[in-house]
Order: structure tokens, then sequence, then C-alpha cells
């Protein structure tokens, strides 16, 4: 690379950092929040979404085989239980369990994932996809492919010793029966859907996601309105872990646009002026039982 390249990269670099760290990140952020306030208020929410992929967050899933799984096993647990609620197309339980198998061969787990959508839980079962439904545009790994699939023609299928480790179900997330479908679990992933709901009802699922946490559980909780996740993660008494809170909340939104305040799912940059930053910004938490 030439000097004068380089000159430009540094120079493009300089200039993205003060627009996204500094005038977006900063001044603008107030006005931001007003704006995405009003916004909330009266945006129409789309429950029927189902977009989701595989390895969607891998600094996620190196805090879960890594601190999650260790303070697990502090606890005594040995056999755990996960649900993944909204889980739509099976990605992300599928993943969960071919990083779990894969970075923690000596632990016991077995995987209840649930969707709304019954042609969602039908797709999941299926356990087969084109490498388009895979990805979604996000980079996933080759070598996390070749583990996790065999090929069949253009379709790429979870291998049996992945897909045995989980099951599919209809379950929905407002109904008042969730606690008897699913008894109390280690881990719990309720990611990207509470901010698909109206805030009286994203409250409500959040009661009933409550209900099936064992009391020193683990649950991931991304797609979801900051305000809110503050004031009832503290509220239940739920501990943010504090392991790369900045780099997995970056990732989240490397998709949200700089106008993030004219979606209702456009969350602010990460703040570190913000006092509540560890709150506000984690998505993964512990319960402490301390909850009302």
């Amino acid at each position: 690379m030439n000097k004068q390249s380089l000159v430009y990269r540094s120079a493009r670099a300089v200039y993205r950092f003060f627009r996204s760290e500094l005038y977006f990140g900063v001044v603008h952020l107030p006005i931001g929040r007003a704006k995405h306030k009003a916004v909330l208020a009266k945006s129409v929410r789309n429950d029927s979404h189902t977009y989701t992929c595989f390895y969607r967050s891998p600094m996620q899933m190196e805090a879960l085989v890594g601190p999650v799984v260790e303070g697990l096993q502090r606890k005594g647990v040995r056999a755990l239980t996960i649900h993944v609620f909204a889980g739509s197309n099976g990605g992300e339980a599928y993943t969960i369990a071919s990083e779990l198998l894969h970075r923690r061969p000596e632990l016991e787990f077995t995987i209840r994932a649930s969707d709304l959508h019954p042609h969602m839980v039908e797709q999941a079962g299926r356990a087969s996809y084109t490498l388009q439904e895979i990805t979604q545009g996000v980079s996933v790994p080759e070598e996390f492919i070749a583990r996790t699939f065999d090929r069949d023609g253009d379709r790429y299928v979870v291998r049996p010793h992945i897909k045995q480790r989980v099951s599919f179900e209809q379950a929905d997330l407002l109904s008042e029966q969730l606690p008897q479908q699913f008894p109390p679990a280690d881990l719990v992933f309720a990611q990207n859907v509470l901010f698909h709901l109206p805030p009286p009802l994203a409250r409500q699922a959040f009661g009933n996601i409550l209900r099936v946490l064992k009391p020193h559980a683990r649950i991931f909780l991304d797609g979801m309105e900051l305000d809110m996740r503050v004031e009832l993660t503290q509220r239940a008494g739920l501990k943010p872990l504090d392991y790369k809170v900045r780099q997995i909340y970056g990732y989240s939104r490397r998709h949200i646009p700089e106008n993030w305040w004219d979606y209702y799912y456009g969350n602010e940059p990460y703040s570190v002026f913000s006092t509540d930053r560890l709150a506000r910004y984690c998505t993964i938490f512990e319960c402490t039982g301390a909850g009302a």
C-alpha cells in the first residue's frame, strides 16, 4: 500500500470515528433518543417478522461457551436445559447446539425451541436449508458450516448428532400457559422478538419468560427497547454479564441505519457517557433472585 492510500484510509477511519462515535454517539444522541421515543409511541409493530440466520452473534456464542457455561457449572449444573423462544426457522437453536457440541463436548444439554408460527416450526424441524437461508447476508465461517451441515445437492442438512439435541414446537409468548408448556430452564434465549410487540404486550411476554427461568438461570435478551430492558431487568433482579458488552451490542447493530431513530427496532449507538450503560447495552443476564 502506497503512502497516499494509507493517508486516505487513515483519514476515512478518523472521519468514521468522529461521525459515528462523537456526532451520532454523543452530540446527536439526546435528539435521537427523543425522536425515537416519538416513533415508538406511534409505530405499528410487525409481530409476523421471522428473520434469523445461523451464527448470528459470534461473540454471544463466545460468551455462551465461556463465562455463561462456567457460571452455571459453578452453581452445580451439569446437564443444561435450554429454551429458545421465537426461534424462527431454527437457525439460533442449531447454532447453539453446534457450538456447545464443538466447544463444550463434555457438556450434556437439551434444547426446546419454539416459534409462534407453525410453518416456521415445520421448517425448523426439517433441518434443511439453502446457503442463502443459512447466511442471510451474515459472514458465517466455513468451518462452522462444514461441521454443522451435510450437503444434499444444493441443500444443507443439519447433521444428525446436532439435530437430535433440539426439538421444536409452537408456542405463544403471550399465553398464560407458557410456564405449563415449558418447565423452568437453566438457559433461555428470547432474542429479537420483544421489540416487535407493542409495549404492553412486550411487558406481558417478558413476564411470562421470567416464569420459565430457574433461580440460577441465564437469559439472552437482545432485540428489546433499551429503556424497557433496563427497567424490567432491574425490577426482576437480573444481573448483566459484564463480558464484551460493547462489542456484542455493536455487532448486533451492524445493519441499523445511521438514522436509527426513524425505526422502532433502531437501537441507539453505544454511549460511554450513559451512566446505566452496562444494564442498557448488555444482552446477557443472570438471575439473582433479587426481583420482586
